[in-house]
């Protein structure tokens, strides 16, 4: 980053948006040229009827030669003697032409189909291929029930509205095209849905330098975005929370955090005031590190990463057999975790923990907290489990309400620690802005530690301890309890 920057990140989300797969059966007409010979003969004749000598002399041809050539397009009715002797164009033939002087075309109806996927905001066609991904780590984007359920017939009209479109991109690698000669549809046979899948939108939201929100950009997956960015706005209201500013001044004071409150002005982040705070800590590792965004998106991560690393480095040294628990707690954001990224991030952090010797050792063991209601609440439960089913043995239960489940901390016990607050400017920026910082200062981190334990071994009510164990188990105790 430097002062240059007009804008900046302050959130990720993928969207998912559905599409269908369709079989779709068509015939179409493709016009193609004569032979040479046979091409010239019916331009020739279709200025004028001719003698066949005249035919002859004008092509140098020989009578065996003439012959064949107007043998050939009699038997195809291209052709007839007039009562004059002259040769002369059928009323078949005279279709071939658009104008005197035009080179004649054969219309010929061809059979083809193709599996197209289209997606279901303006069903647009986007492409052949599957996507191959899962209805996990995004925000769903809803389309209306009779759309879903018309999506035969649409998909039918939309085929024939785009097909020169969907040629030109190359989706219809069986239909043949004659030089500059362009098919069209003749008739569309059958359109049968195959399947279903989401389509992943990848979204970067910016604030400008004053801390205010950017137009989001259009999708280069789409023709046009238009009917999809109806459908994120609409998303993304849904999900939306009341401001959280006291409850994160309360979390701020708990956690002895007296520098984050200056990254902010009346919209949302000084942008100048951040840029410049985070510079001067990345030359001062003494400083706390601030950042802006999830701590999974690829800037972030890639300052924690080598911190991470440091740290699992000097871990390794230690021969004792119990390794650090890395401590990651969620929060309780509707927006947190719905980037795949966060999957690649849980990912590299696992493998990261492991020693690179021949005989590997875990110095640290992640364990993602993730908010639940109770030890009951069975469709969170199975909701962290569909999207980071991947990485289910490192995930444990937690009763929502750390720090009002606006806070999320990853904690490596006297190494590093990540405080990141999850704020909410319902009446400026449409999502919430992730703003916090990292840290490898002791007293920092002793402080979190203090903040972290403290929930994590407490009891909520009722003898419910808050934390309610591996999700695993939570999901197993939950199926028997049903049964």
């Amino acid at each position: 980053m430097n002062s240059q920057v007009n804008k900046i990140i302050y959130h990720e989300i993928d969207f998912l948006l559905p599409i269908h797969r369709f079989n779709i059966r068509f015939t179409y007409v493709t016009k193609k040229g004569f032979p040479f010979i046979r091409e010239f003969l019916l331009r020739l004749v279709h200025i004028s009827p001719m003698l066949p000598s005249q035919l002859g002399m004008y092509f140098g041809l020989s009578k065996r030669e003439l012959d064949e050539a107007l043998s050939d397009l009699m038997d195809k009715g291209d052709l007839l003697f007039t009562p004059s002797g002259q040769v002369a164009l059928t009323a078949q033939s005279k279709g071939y032409f658009v104008g005197l002087g035009s080179t004649p075309l054969l219309s010929t109806i061809l059979e083809s189909g193709a599996a197209l996927s289209f997606e279901l905001s303006s069903f647009s066609c986007i492409g052949r291929g599957r996507t191959n991904d899962r209805w996990n780590s995004g925000v769903k984007l809803r389309v209306d029930n009779q759309i879903v359920s018309q999506s035969e017939m649409l998909a039918k009209n939309s085929f024939q509205n785009q097909f020169y479109e969907i040629l030109d991109n190359g989706y219809l690698p069986s239909v043949r095209e004659e030089g500059t000669n362009r098919p069209s549809i003749y008739t569309i046979d059958s359109v049968s849905k195959l399947g279903a899948e989401p389509l992943r939108l990848s979204t970067k939201l910016f604030i400008d330098i004053d801390g205010k929100p950017v137009e989001r950009n259009d999708y280069d997956e789409l023709n046009d975005s238009s009917s999809v960015q109806e459908l994120v706005t609409n998303a993304i209201s849904e999900l939306e929370r009341p401001t959280n500013i006291p409850q994160l001044a309360q979390a701020m004071n708990e956690l002895g955090d007296n520098w984050t409150r200056k990254l902010f002005n009346d919209n949302s982040v000084n942008v100048e005031k951040f840029i410049q705070i985070r510079t001067e800590a990345i030359l001062n590792d003494k400083n706390p590190i601030p950042f802006i965004g999830p701590i999974y998106t690829a800037h972030n991560w890639q300052v924690l990463s080598e911190k991470l690393d440091a740290s699992a480095k000097k871990l390794s040294k230690n021969r004792s057999p119990n390794g650090s628990n890395l401590i990651w707690i969620a929060p309780s954001d509707n927006f947190w975790g719905k980037s795949i990224r966060l999957n690649s991030c849980l990912s590299e952090l696992i493998l990261e923990s492991f020693t690179k010797e021949k005989n590997p050792r875990q110095v640290y063991m992640p364990k993602l907290f993730v908010p639940l209601r109770d030890k009951l609440d069975k469709y969170s439960a199975n909701q962290w489990k569909s999207d980071l089913n991947d990485y289910l043995d490192y995930l444990y239960g937690l009763t929502e309400g750390f720090l009002d489940g606006n806070v999320e901390i990853i904690l490596l016990p006297d190494e590093v620690v990540v405080v990141c607050y999850h704020f909410t400017f319902a009446a400026v920026l449409p999502v919430t802005i992730p703003v916090g910082f990292i840290s490898t200062d002791p007293e920092i981190i002793n402080k979190a530690q203090q903040v972290v334990n403290k929930y994590i071994n407490g009891i909520k009510s009722n003898e419910q301890y808050n934390n309610l164990g591996p999700l695993k188990t939570l999901i197993e105790k939950t199926k028997d309890t049903v049964n």
